[in-house]
């Protein structure tokens, strides 16, 4: 929906230059269309880039965080936005501080916004991490800042010993804590 909206404003400055453009094209412009002019081009300082074969890799302090792979992206910016959209398959490799991938995340799509160093992933969620645990949701929020992960739907956590379902998550990307809520499933208490 934001894109879309902001794709439309585009739309709707270029329209309006042009039409100060044409209308100056018949003598001097005033100095509320100069004023609008310089409004209009401040506003329109907009790129989108485009991306086929996504290759990412995120370095913190020299070593390797994380590598992402997707098959297309979008990238929209301007001075309110930035965020990068990425259709998938979407593939991520998560790395310890011992410089190992550990985790790894499977999706249909993800949207990354740099700024708030936040990934959000659509569609066929998976997290394989350590100590054979599994989450699978159709959408998972991803903080790199603090390295939290959550989704407030419906999701399966699977783990050596149990399996649970529940709608919300909040927890480590590794899955070592978590807190879930509104919980169903099973265990095996020995």
């Amino acid at each position: 929906m934001q894109v879309t909206a902001i794709l439309a404003r585009f739309s709707h400055l270029v329209v309006c230059i042009t039409a100060v453009l044409l209308i100056s094209a018949c003598g001097e412009l005033s100095e509320f269309e100069n004023q609008q002019v310089e409004e209009a081009l401040s506003d329109s300082l907009f790129t989108i880039t485009k991306t086929w074969g996504v290759n990412m890799e995120l370095m913190e302090n020299e070593q390797l965080k994380l590598i992402l792979k997707g098959s297309y992206s979008t990238t929209l910016k301007n001075e309110a936005v930035n965020i990068t959209k990425i259709s998938g398959p979407v593939y991520i490799e998560i790395y310890n501080d011992s410089g190992e991938a550990d985790t790894f995340v499977n999706a249909d799509s993800a949207l990354y916004q740099p700024e708030a160093f936040t990934f959000e992933l659509f569609g066929n969620v998976t997290v394989d991490a350590p100590e054979n645990k599994v989450l699978r949701s159709e959408y998972m929020k991803w903080d790199r800042f603090s390295d939290k992960v959550s989704t407030p739907e419906f999701l399966t956590i699977v783990t050596p010993s149990d399996s649970i379902n529940a709608i919300g998550f909040e927890g480590d990307s590794d899955l070592s804590t978590y807190t879930l809520r509104e919980v169903t499933g099973k265990t095996i208490i020995e």
